[in-house]
């Protein structure tokens, strides 16, 4: 594809639809660790901002190098995105039911939970780089850039929003936060199996 406002377009379009199940991790985030610092938050998004920038990158080269071959790989990795995100919300619901009163006690989102998080809501990135392999490399790119940077905003704007309500709703939003994470893998299982 010839880079001109039709590819401007599609890739616009591909960011804004990867982007939703990162922007409900950003919400789910944000209202489960709403005392967390803006230099953090940014981090956290340029993370998500980087994983939307490989994926597409590797399903390119996977599709470019023999696509038939090593259809399995995307098979696996979601099944692994589904575990992981599924064992992550199942936690937060229970341990927000296992404490006392209104407030939740923040987890802390370490480095295994962030690349899990990542992990999870790249899986369809992956897929775009399947569909992208008659671009150019140039272009393929171009429009993981485009992905990638779509992804950082959406994430600080659901990060933001979760942080607003988690400040109100304590307990509750622990558990409206692992419930999100239990959606995302089911939707994960629904757009990659059925």
């Amino acid at each position: 594809m010839r880079v001109n406002y039709l590819f401007f377009v599609n890739s616009i379009l591909f960011a804004v639809g990867l982007a939703v199940d990162a922007f409900l991790v950003a919400i789910s985030n944000g209202l489960t660790r709403p005392k967390t610092k803006t230099a953090k938050t940014l981090g956290v998004a340029a993370t998500f901002a980087a994983f939307h920038m490989a994926a597409p990158m590797l399903g390119f080269i996977i599709a470019r190098a023999a696509f038939k071959r090593f259809e399995w790989i995307e098979l696996c990795f979601a099944w692994v995105a589904v575990v992981v995100i599924s064992v992550l919300g199942i936690k937060m619901i229970v341990e927000s039911v296992r404490t006392s009163g209104d407030s939740v006690k923040p987890t802390k989102q370490g480095v295994l939970a962030l690349v899990a998080q990542c992990a999870a809501t790249s899986v369809d990135a992956l897929t775009v780089g399947f569909t992208i392999e008659e671009y150019s490399v140039g272009a393929a790119l171009l429009c993981s850039a485009i992905i990638s940077f779509v992804t950082f905003v959406v994430y600080t704007i659901g990060f933001a929003v979760g942080k607003k309500f988690g400040m109100r709703f304590g307990k509750a939003a622990s558990v409206i936060g692992g419930i999100v994470f239990i959606a995302i893998a089911l939707e994960i299982i629904v757009t990659t199996y059925i």
